[in-house]
């Protein structure tokens, strides 16, 4: 079978896509800059004791592995030292270091294919065009046109380099992963040739002794997992359910994640019943996440939401939002959740209504769970794998 090079500055869903290869006997290696590990192999001596217990474990040989570790290292220093320039820049400088790096081992390891993330492709798919292997972009966010209309933001002097990058990637691609029909769409609107888009839903597996959902004695149980920033609508939350509040209805609001903007962290500790946790590791995630009533996501951009689908894999139901990428499986399950405009009368109304009639919740859950089923990791893998091995072939 044709060799495919899977390469990651961090790790993302790289892991996943690497291990549908190696089931397939198409992977040639696995190189990316956060470490896994196959069950029963150790963990990096290097590595800190706090990050050895969120290693992954991926069934992937350690002979198929390589995972540098000055990438990491460099990443770790940027966030303390704020080496690299403002907001990102850092970690950007990071990715493209790293894609640099891959660069030069294609050249010596000659793949077929190369498998490359946005942001850490530019030179990697120079490197295999010259050496006539293909190259097939994952792209993990929005167009980054589409994201700054859809969210403004404002730019670095890095920014114009960032995107002629990506422009060239996109440009350079035999073929572009997307992560949701949305995003895809998103490159679309941006003059990218749709038979070259192919978007792929990611999935999520829970461990398997997460408990399984017992209904409360008390009001609904709602929950926002990830970081408290205006993309993700946290302040469209707080509106929302302290008009909730005001007119007497009761909620149990718990919000999970790092914080990128402390005065929504102030917003969200004034809210009436709800409360923060800071980041958890996995484990607590999905126990959490098992015994809420729904998750909350109404973001104003996400290309897809990895929250929802591991929501789902527990059996819980969503309220997301038409900008939030992960829509597609509750329009692939109906019944699964609910779909808002990602402003605060639309997600009033749809929790309003469902903390005035709770067995909505309740009638949601076995849709949910269906939709998690659907979209578990081990069926990413099946369809991605399909994918790549039809195009390699």
């Amino acid at each position: 079978m044709t060799p495919v090079l899977v390469t990651h500055p961090g790790l993302q869903h790289s892991h996943q896509l690497a291990l549908a290869l190696h089931e397939r006997s198409l992977l040639q290696s696995f190189w990316s800059g956060v470490p896994v590990a196959a069950r029963g192999e150790p963990a990096p001596w290097w590595m800190p004791e706090q990050y050895r217990q969120k290693i992954r474990t991926v069934d992937i040989p350690r002979a198929l592995r390589r995972h540098p570790a000055r990438f990491q290292i460099a990443m770790r220093a940027s966030q303390k030292f704020h080496w690299g320039g403002p907001g990102l820049d850092g970690a950007h400088r990071i990715f493209h270091w790293f894609d640099a790096w891959a660069a030069r081992q294609i050249l010596k390891h000659r793949p077929k294919v190369v498998v490359a993330y946005e942001n850490a492709a530019y030179h990697s798919f120079q490197a295999a065009r010259s050496i006539g292997a293909r190259c097939v972009l994952d792209a993990a966010a929005f167009h980054h046109q589409a994201a700054k209309e859809l969210f403004g933001g404002f730019d670095t002097p890095y920014t114009p380099e960032i995107n002629r990058r990506k422009d060239e990637e996109v440009r350079l691609a035999d073929l572009i992963l997307t992560c949701s029909p949305l995003a895809a769409e998103s490159y679309v609107s941006n003059g990218v040739a749709a038979d070259k888009l192919r978007p792929v839903l990611l999935g999520a597996e829970p461990p398997a002794d997460i408990p399984a959902w017992q209904p409360g004695p008390g009001a609904p149980r709602f929950v926002f997992a990830g970081t408290l920033c205006h993309r993700k609508a946290v302040d469209v939350i707080v509106e929302a359910f302290r008009r909730l509040h005001a007119e007497g209805l009761r909620y149990d609001l718990e919000f999970m994640g790092g914080v990128a903007d402390p005065a929504l962290l102030a917003a969200v500790e004034a809210t009436p019943d709800a409360r923060h946790r800071a980041n958890a590791p996995q484990q607590t995630l999905y126990a959490v996440l098992s015994q809420a009533d729904c998750l909350l996501l109404p973001s104003r951009s996400d290309s897809f939401g990895m929250v929802v689908a591991e929501a789902m894999a527990c059996g819980t139901p969503a309220i997301v939002s038409t900008q939030t990428g992960a829509k597609a499986m509750i329009e692939n399950h109906p019944g699964a959740g609910w779909i808002v405009e990602p402003e605060v009368d639309s997600l009033y109304a749809t929790a309003r209504r469902l903390i005035e009639e709770p067995g909505l919740l309740r009638a949601a859950r076995p849709a949910a769970l269906r939709a998690g089923q659907t979209f578990s990791w081990a069926s990413y893998r099946d369809r991605a794998g399909q994918l790549i091995e039809e195009f390699v072939r």
